[in-house]
């Protein structure tokens, strides 16, 4: 049990608990100071305490004496808006957890993925200049001038980690490095335009070289929406200049680019084809709807199956066997089994 106080301490904050929360969902079998000193590495559980926090944190007995595959780097997430402290560093030990797993199962496969930054020199003091990487990067990346399909994979593809986690819902997204690996972290559940556009705007976080005196959350908003659509397409789409736009005109753009309603009419605003006066009755509209329910919905999927792929080919070729892949995964045996059964060889006459 020498990693138990460690990995305790770790599955008690992706809940997001303190040690009176974990006291409490026990039904109070296990006192306060007892939990302190476990996670101290003072004291031991007996069997019987140990079940009870392997249920009640939802988590396998084996997951207490695992040791870390990886001692990662130091690493913060900038706070923002209303998240709770301990919901933020709930999301920091989900990520810890994702991102071990995610380099063991590299390191199995002798993968070693970089990201390249292929915009880090340019300065971006405006959101003209935002704009104009944006197009870069589609360029050096050669995403193309349509709408990003999968915008979650395609990051993977070029050396980010997207890491989907459960967080309230004030939480969009949140970005760092870890040692040289640029991380995304998305709330799972959220729509799948929002997801995509926090993915984008946290992009910009990691790749804009922002002056400090720059509005920086403007300058990432300005850039996520150039990523989604790009060049000259709003434009083409709804014309150069408008008194009104209609919320349908908007719900099809979203569901073809997917993008928010929101982020469109802010760069309607900035390309000057509506005065943001004449916008005011559509931002009171939503309001009260940061998901735009029932206003569209863009039906591509934001999900990465990088890892998914990497754990089938571990299987394939028998580097791991299934108990591995299902501690490594959190997907059941059985189901993993059905993912990887192998069709026996023919033999020839």
């Amino acid at each position: 049990m020498q990693y138990f106080g460690e990995r305790l301490k770790a599955a008690r904050k992706i809940k997001g608990w303190s040690l009176q929360d974990l006291v409490n969902q026990s039904n109070h079998m296990v006192s306060k100071q007892a939990l302190s000193k476990y996670e101290a590495g003072a004291m031991l559980p007996s069997r019987k305490i140990l079940q009870i926090l392997s249920k009640t944190l939802a988590v396998k007995l084996s997951y207490f004496d695992t040791q870390p595959i990886f001692k990662l780097p130091a690493f913060e997430f900038e706070r923002k808006g209303n998240l709770p402290v301990k919901q933020l560093e709930s999301i920091k030990e989900q990520v810890k957890d994702i991102l071990e797993h995610y380099l063991q199962v590299e390191t199995l496969l002798n993968i070693r993925s970089r990201f390249t930054n292929p915009v880090k020199p340019i300065p971006v003091p405006d959101e003209l200049a935002a704009v104009d990487v944006a197009a870069k990067l589609l360029n050096k990346w050669d995403l193309g001038w349509g709408a990003l399909h999968n915008v979650t994979e395609m990051l993977e593809g070029k050396g980010v980690r997207v890491i989907q986690v459960a967080s309230p819902a004030i939480f969009d997204g949140l970005s760092t490095y870890v040692g040289k690996i640029p991380v995304i972290v998305l709330h799972k559940d959220r729509p799948a335009d929002i997801k995509r556009f926090a993915a984008m705007y946290e992009l910009g976080q990691l790749a804009l070289n922002i002056s400090a005196e720059a509005d920086r959350h403007k300058l990432c908003e300005t850039f996520a929406a150039a990523m989604l659509l790009p060049g000259d397409a709003l434009e083409t789409l709804i014309g150069n200049k408008r008194m009104a736009i209609a919320p349908g005109e908007l719900i099809c753009i979203k569901e073809q680019y997917g993008l928010p309603m929101r982020a469109i009419m802010q760069q309607a605003i900035f390309k000057e084809i509506i005065d943001r006066k004449n916008a005011n009755a559509f931002f009171k509209l939503l309001a009260d709807n940061v998901d735009e329910i029932g206003l569209g919905m863009y039906t591509g999927q934001e999900k990465t199956y990088r890892f998914d792929r990497m754990i089938c080919r571990l299987l394939a070729e028998e580097i791991i066997d299934v108990e591995k892949a299902a501690d490594l995964t959190g997907t059941p045996a059985e189901e993993l089994q059905k993912k990887v059964e192998v069709f026996e060889a023919v033999v020839q006459d």
